[in-house]
């Protein structure tokens, strides 16, 4: 690697950051640059970042950053500038992040799982002026599906069109070996040279307005949500996240959750840059893999979700001697998941925790000192910089202990949505606060979350919105409507559950619904199971949809089919006397 460029090198960010004990501390003000010169400064040649076979020094790494956002400066990128960025977890990912942002840009992170539909939904929305893609992602060639939506990259001869779909879009940057003629490297922004020409950089990167991280999440409007994050927030998050969960410099921070998740880029990773603590990045998830990377890298701090812990210890691989670093981590589920990280795979002081990419991906988090029950049985505290209040859902008051409403969160909060569709269902207030859509209740100042009081499906740890799903089954000709609801299983979890309204219920069935779900959007979001009928759906005597009632036929559809009574290919009808 290159040195640290002289134009960042002669900036001081120092001032922003200081020590409280053992604890590192960064002022309100400080952006997520600051933290990166800082770590180059203060801990030059530790490990930042690991992904496969590629690795930074914090030093390399904040070289890297510099030449990329020169780079994006280059091609006309700054404040104002949005940059999207699809690419599982390399360090690509990171340094490209950390670039954009540099350079004054609002950076867009889609989700490596989308499909055609949910890619074009996502740049329509977002209106990036350049988009950094991977090629593949493992042995997914992700070529064909850029073609699709950028062909200008493969058709042109040379880089400098305008997407005909998306006018904002004027170039693609390529994580790749080859690119086509109309795409241009990343490799080439890595390589960008400094020169007298860039003497302006610095005092340029300063004047911008800090610019902002923007996730995409599945909410109770049809399209994903564009939460938008603050480069302050983030790094104040971090730092909170980080004194629960205990870490230190000397953690190594393992990493299989995907990044463009709020608990994986804006928690995760953010947590180990502030922390200056080695994040090792797993760019999929497999369980074999994973044991031996663990083993490999002397992983301390785990980033889990009920279903990657259980992987873990079914794995005929798995040992107790592979993972007898961890000690720390945090999982997002109900107790049992709490324990069985814990005890079956180790995660001795793991922490639970309660918040959505709304609240910078947790509003709470137990502290790892907690004995494990007291942990198990509750999201925790409030970090520092956030109030969690009990609201009445009908009246709005504050409600009194133990008292069950809904959760209300205000300080550590994003901003509000990138171009919300509706204005007047927004769930912040004018006064900032959050309102989750989430029931819970307070004792002796900690948070317990009792349920869901919206629509709002999560499978997994991953948010799945039913109209959205339902919006793309309406792109399926058989289908003349549909309804999607969630149906709690036996783990804890919800799945989704498809009424579809057909003209005949001969036209189609459950397997071709599922494959052209299978073949067309995320596989997450695909229906675990479709109830074919041609009645109309029920409804409220004001002539609403009568959702409750669907919910709890679709509850007694996934129980039996659970229970064995239907088998995984039978065709399940279902007809309204």
């Amino acid at each position: 690697m290159t040195g640290f460029p002289q134009e960042l090198d002669d900036i001081s960010f120092t001032e922003n950051a200081w020590f409280k004990g053992d604890l590192m501390n960064f002022a309100p003000d400080t952006s997520v640059l600051d933290v990166i010169v800082h770590n180059s400064r203060a801990h030059p040649g530790g490990i930042a970042i690991v992904s496969n076979d590629a690795s930074y020094t914090n030093r390399e790494l904040a070289d890297a950053v510099a030449r990329v956002a020169a780079g994006f400066r280059n091609l006309g990128i700054d404040s104002g500038s949005r940059v999207g960025l699809i690419c599982s977890n390399r360090v690509e990912w990171a340094v490209a992040f950390y670039g954009a942002l540099a350079a004054g840009a609002t950076v867009t992170a889609f989700n490596t799982w989308s499909k055609r539909w949910d890619l074009d939904q996502m740049l329509e929305h977002s209106r990036c002026d350049i988009l950094v893609a991977v090629d593949h992602l493992g042995d997914t060639d992700l070529r064909p599906l850029l073609a699709e939506v950028v062909p200008e990259a493969w058709s042109s001869t040379s880089t400098g069109w305008q997407s005909a779909s998306y006018p904002q879009l004027r170039d693609l940057i390529l994580i790749a070996v080859d690119v086509p003629p109309g795409a241009r490297s990343f490799d080439d922004l890595l390589n960008f040279p400094t020169n007298p020409d860039l003497d302006d950089f610095p005092a340029t990167v300063l004047d911008l307005p800090l610019a902002e991280v923007v996730l995409y999440t599945s909410g109770s409007t049809a399209s994903p949500k564009a939460v938008r994050l603050t480069q302050t927030a983030l790094v104040q998050h971090a730092l909170a996240v980080g004194e629960r969960m205990g870490i230190e410099p000397a953690d190594r921070v393992w990493v299989p959750v995907p990044l463009f998740w709020s608990y994986g880029g804006a928690n995760a990773l953010m947590v180990g840059l502030v922390h200056a603590c080695p994040i090792i990045l797993q760019e999929r998830f497999d369980a074999r893999e994973s044991l031996t990377l663990i083993e490999r890298e002397r992983c301390t701090v785990a980033y889990l979700l009920p279903n990657i812990a259980q992987r873990l210890t079914d794995c005929q691989d798995f040992s107790p001697a592979k993972v007898a670093t961890l000690t720390r981590g945090m999982i997002i589920g109900p107790p049992s998941a709490i324990v069985h990280a814990a005890l079956t795979l180790g995660v001795t002081h793991v922490c639970n925790a309660y918040g959505s990419t709304e609240m910078y991906g947790g509003a709470t988090t137990t502290p790892h000192d907690w004995t494990l029950e007291h942990r198990a049985n509750s999201q925790g505290l409030p970090l520092r910089g956030t109030l969690v209040r009990i609201l009445d859902s009908q009246t709005g008051a504050r409600i009194g202990e133990r008292e069950v409403g809904e959760i209300v969160v205000s300080g550590s909060v994003s901003p509000g949505y990138l171009e919300p569709a509706d204005h007047s269902t927004s769930p912040f207030t004018s006064d900032g606060a959050f309102h989750t859509g989430d029931l819970g209740y307070i004792e002796n100042g900690e948070v317990h979350y009792v349920g869901r009081a919206s629509e709002m499906i999560r499978s997994g740890g991953i948010n799945i919105s039913p109209l959205e799903v339902e919006e793309f089954l309406l792109t399926n000709d058989c289908i003349e409507d549909v309804v999607v609801v969630g149906a709690e299983a036996d783990s804890g979890d919800q799945v989704a559950i498809a009424f579809v309204r057909v003209a005949q219920l001969s036209v189609t069935d459950e397997v071709q619904l599922t494959t052209y779900c299978r073949e067309r959007i995320a596989s997450y979001k695909v229906p675990r199971r479709f109830v074919l009928r041609t009645s109309d759906f029920p409804r409220t005597s004001t002539g609403k949809l009568a959702r409750a009632i669907l919910r709890d036929e679709g509850q007694k559809v996934w129980s039996s089919w659970d229970n064995g009574t239907h088998s995984s290919s039978t065709k399940i009808t279902e007809e309204t006397p």
